[in-house]
């Protein structure tokens, strides 16, 4: 049987992912004057399609206007993904997981367990759809963990997350954990 941590290094695949996509700092000219601010850095890495275009207000939950229970930029970008029908089925359980993290009540311990035993079938769904290249699925989960915590308020609320179930584990589940 398989074991996991339920808390995520968020912060550190988050940097991990930023910096890859571009980091920032001087110009080449290296006169010690920044060559943009983050976010015009941003900006132009969003309209080269080289990072999603991402809602960034301030409210936790975001627009979800067809309440699946997906922000809808996350819903385009899985949409936009070079996947199979199946394999974006699975990301959009694990986005709804997600979603259902920065929205927990972090003082309810049962809905905490539960979404725990949600977040390891999504883990296991992803694994399986992209099998035998299972790691393209943690690489998929780790780029939705990552834009979906994309401003200040959800990255702090991801972090109280990862706190309140900090130390605890659980069974990865074993056969079909995909969603019908």
């Amino acid at each position: 049987m398989r074991r996991h941590s339920l808390t995520a290094l968020f912060p550190l695949a988050l940097a991990g992912w930023l910096s890859a996509c571009g980091g920032g700092g001087t110009s080449s000219g290296n006169t010690g004057t920044p060559s943009a601010t983050l976010d015009e850095q941003i900006k132009a890495l969003e309209e080269s399609s080289q990072l999603p275009k991402l809602d960034r207000s301030s409210d936790i939950r975001g627009p979800d206007a067809d309440n699946n229970g997906i922000r809808d930029d996350i819903d385009a970008w899985i949409a936009a993904q070079p996947i199979s029908d199946v394999q974006k089925k699975a990301a959009q359980q694990m986005a709804r997981v997600q979603q259902a993290k920065l929205l927990a009540d972090l003082n309810d311990k049962e809905a905490l367990q539960a979404l725990g035993e949600r977040s390891a079938a999504g883990i296991v769904c992803l694994g399986d759809v992209f099998m035998p290249e299972r790691q393209k699925g943690r690489d998929l989960r780790s780029q939705l963990e990552a834009i979906m915590a994309n401003t200040k308020e959800r990255a702090r609320q991801y972090i109280a997350y990862n706190r309140a179930v900090s130390g605890s584990s659980g069974r990865l589940p074993e056969g079909n954990t995909c969603e019908p």
